[in-house]
């Protein structure tokens, strides 16, 4: 991924910031991401290259926080520190490690799971091992027992506020990295209400609750400061457009603040506001993305909670004629669907594409992730899940589940007929002028050097 990186993980800075402020401060980062010889084949680590690195990069704790997909080189790495470094505690957490706990703390090379958030648990953990205490005090903790099982700690850390989250280690990394990214990931509520059934938010929380504006605008000066003025921002927050009355607060300081151009990502629902409409493009958005997910209103009553599709056209015809992009998130397989309705589907994308009414959109397959409803219940919404590898967890390949309408190979036919027509729906000038020149490295940073999927 040398130069070819979306973004910083968040996490780490955050993360790093957190241990910062409790007194941990001999912090590195073991970079197998960038390493161009990482992997010797597709799907392979290279062990000896990555065992190189570990002996490199000696620790008493290692963390890890896998995405389901990784979770299989996660644990392969985890067992070639075991191997360089005996005693080095192995730490878990995240959006994989949380709702699969147990089974990731029963592995032989990780020492301990922090389940849900971290901000407190993680120093607590870290705090125990220094002073030799007992982990039963530990909150959010799955450890393993001496005879091999598994239990987790009774106590549970209520979710800190925004405003009591450290200001996170922004310098984690080379000043330089800002050449290999695309954006700076920034967010400013955690937590999205809404209960869709193929998302895995639990890990972060239900209710939103805010950061202080002051210190959103910190944290971009900061990053920007490290690693680059040219970066637009990317917000992260599920549901921007959540609370019009908290949005046009930061709008307006973004607004003031002059140079910054974001892009956000929202629901449809939550873009009835005029005003929101308006102060987003004064503000500097370029970009607005929307969970259209699929065009049949039945799935959206079972699958995407209070989302109504019969106000689509009105509402992306506001975002344009307000000087907004807009792309749509698309989403193939649902298990209530038939071939057809998911081709219907597709084509209704296409014909919002046509008439202008947005500029693009991704297409993913259906992947029910540990955490979702779908994992947990399956059977709840007609689905049959065929294994439990990871590896082949991921929204570019065929379904890891079954259902009475289509086997996966049949969806995946569908899915890569879309990918098709999808192309040929975007090979058109944007709607908004014309495709801007290719810029130098300078102006951009070398993410911008080639094309990227």
């Amino acid at each position: 991924m040398r130069k070819n990186m979306w973004e910083l993980p968040h996490w780490m800075h955050w993360l790093g910031g957190v241990l910062v402020a409790h007194g941990y401060t001999d912090i590195t980062v073991l970079d197998l991401y960038t390493e161009p010889n990482a992997f010797s084949r597709p799907g392979y680590l290279a062990m000896d290259v990555v065992e190189a690195a570990v002996r490199e990069h000696p620790a008493d704790v290692y963390l890890f926080s896998p995405m389901t997909v990784n979770l299989c080189y996660a644990y392969e790495i985890s067992d070639a520190v075991k191997r360089a470094h005996p005693g080095a505690v192995v730490v878990y957490g995240g959006v994989v490690a949380t709702p699969l706990g147990h089974e990731v703390a029963g592995h032989p090379s990780v020492d301990y799971v922090v389940v849900d958030r971290g901000e407190q648990a993680l120093p607590a953990l870290l705090d125990a091992l220094e002073g030799g205490r007992d982990m039963a005090d530990v909150g959010n903790l799955v450890h393993q027992r001496p005879d091999g099982t598994t239990t987790r700690t009774a106590h549970r850390y209520p979710h800190l506020l925004p405003a009591e989250i450290p200001f996170p280690k922004v310098d984690l990394f080379p000043s330089s990295t800002g050449e290999d990214i695309r954006y700076l990931r920034q967010v400013y509520a955690l937590g999205c209400p809404y209960q869709c059934t193929f998302c895995t938010i639990q890990t972060i929380g239900r209710r939103p609750d805010y950061f202080p504006l002051d210190r959103v605008l910190d944290e971009i000066r900061a990053y920007r400061a490290r690693y680059g003025h040219r970066h637009n921002i990317y917000w992260g927050d599920e549901t921007f457009t959540l609370h019009p009355e908290r949005t046009l607060e930061l709008l307006e300081l973004l607004e003031k603040e002059g140079d910054i151009n974001y892009d956000c990502q929202t629901r449809l629902n939550c873009l009835t506001d005029d005003r929101i409409l308006r102060k987003l493009k004064s503000s500097g958005c370029q970009w607005v993305e929307i969970g259209l997910e699929t065009g049949f209103q039945e799935s959206h009553e079972t699958h995407k909670h209070h989302m109504k599709l019969s106000a689509t056209r009105e509402t992306l015809k506001k975002l344009r004629d307000a000087g907004l992009a807009a792309c749509s998130f698309t989403v193939n397989g649902f298990p209530d669907q038939s071939l057809d309705d998911m081709r219907r589907s597709i084509e209704w994308v296409c014909r919002l594409l046509d008439e202008d009414l947005l500029q693009a959109t991704y297409l993913f397959g259906l992947v029910p992730y540990p955490g979702s409803a779908m994992f947990e219940h399956p059977e709840r919404f007609g689905m049959k899940l065929l294994h439990r590898d990871f590896r082949l967890y991921h929204e570019d390949l065929p379904p890891v589940f079954a259902t009475d309408k289509a086997t996966p190979d049949q969806v995946y036919d569908v899915f890569l007929e879309g990918l098709g027509l999808f192309a040929q729906a975007m090979d058109k000038p944007p709607y908004f002028g014309s495709a801007p020149a290719p810029g130098t490295a300078d102006e951009y940073g070398t993410f911008w050097a080639d094309a990227h999927v």
